[in-house]
């Protein structure tokens, strides 16, 4: 009997040849022109890991669609992945149907009941609240590929595309211990494990510091300016003495209505409270001070959604059941400085 060779993937090709997976893509697929040193790299790979792309026939390709389902919410870093999901659809010259889905259950099911009766090839889940089951439901009952964005899906039929927002926001809470600050609050908008996990990047920060998280610096709230504002002033409103010199923020959204606050209440930024904030959002460059945050590349996560699928869908090997984590590197602005008390 003949042992069957390990399949080659684009996430091998990448590996080896030190470039993303959307470069060797590009390389493959000769869909568009990528620098020299590159490309060189990436063949060299392929050479080397015996990977061979097969051949399309455009003749005959039919034409593709993929829809993305996404939050009926307005929400700047959403936003951001849909404009890269369309600015990569319109590249590939495929079809993006984008659907607007409530988070409200009894409204959301009948929604989703759509997708059976759409012409489409395959599908990308952006919001967080769709069950995990259902997701799985729909790929056992439609054989199409699928991507789920922002969330980890166990299912052997399911790409994740995730990023480490842990990581990115253990490096912003070590940046603020490394300027001097030990009275560190966190505000962040209550919404599960997503909030949750950049939440223990900060601790693993502050017990690697010998600090903690006081409870009366710890504050949940809704996601938007307006709770950002409502949750920065019940801080701010501690005894004089008891403020904390720095905030952590889960999204920039928050750290808007966050930075509104302090300057209400007459502190300055970052003389006497410094501010981090997480997702580099349109607004974050123009804010007053500029935002200091943690970059989440909302328009690589569209934009390698829609090529995952588009390989998927022309006979590359595409690892299935996989995740691909994204890094979320700290932007350093002026809303951050030295603790005025050092």
């Amino acid at each position: 009997m003949t042992e069957e060779l390990p399949r080659i993937t684009l996430e091998d090709i990448a590996e080896r040849s030190g470039v993303s997976i959307s470069t060797v893509s590009r390389v493959v697929s000769a869909s568009r022109s990528v620098g020299r040193d590159s490309a060189i790299r990436v063949k060299k790979a392929m050479e080397e890991l015996g990977f061979e792309p097969k051949k399309r026939v455009r003749a005959q390709a039919k034409p593709v669609t993929i829809a993305l389902i996404m939050p009926d919410t307005l929400n700047p870093a959403l936003t951001a992945i849909e404009i890269g999901a369309q600015a990569e659809a319109v590249r590939l010259g495929i079809g993006l149907l984008i659907l607007r889905i409530s988070d409200n259950p009894d409204v959301q099911r009948p929604s989703l009941n759509l997708l059976s009766h759409l012409p489409i090839d395959a599908v990308i889940f952006l919001s967080r609240q769709i069950e995990p089951e259902d997701i799985r439901k729909r790929c056992r009952r439609r054989e199409m590929p699928i991507v789920v964005l922002e969330r980890v899906v166990d299912s052997a039929h399911v790409h994740c595309i995730d990023t480490d927002r842990e990581n990115g926001m253990y490096q912003a809470a070590k940046y603020l211990i490394s300027l001097g600050h030990r009275h560190i609050a966190y505000i962040a908008s209550q919404f599960g494990e997503f909030s949750e996990i950049p939440f223990r990047g900060a601790r693993r920060a502050f017990t690697e510091a010998g600090l903690t998280l006081a409870p009366d610096f710890l504050r949940w709230c809704a996601p938007t300016i307006e709770g950002g504002f409502q949750a920065a002033s019940t801080l701010l409103r501690l005894p004089s003495g008891n403020h904390p010199t720095a905030v952590l923020i889960f999204s920039d959204l928050l750290a808007i209505g966050v930075m509104r606050a302090i300057q209400t209440f007459g502190f300055s930024i970052p003389g006497d409270i410094s501010v981090v904030g997480f997702d580099n959002n349109c607004f974050s460059p123009y804010t007053n001070p500029p935002l200091t945050t943690v970059a989440h590349p909302q328009a690589q996560i569209g934009q390698l959604a829609v090529q995952t699928l588009y390989d998927s869908l022309n006979g590359y090997n595409v690892k299935q059941g996989g995740l691909t984590l994204l890094e979320c590197p700290l932007i350093v602005r002026e809303s951050t400085g030295p603790c005025p008390h050092m």
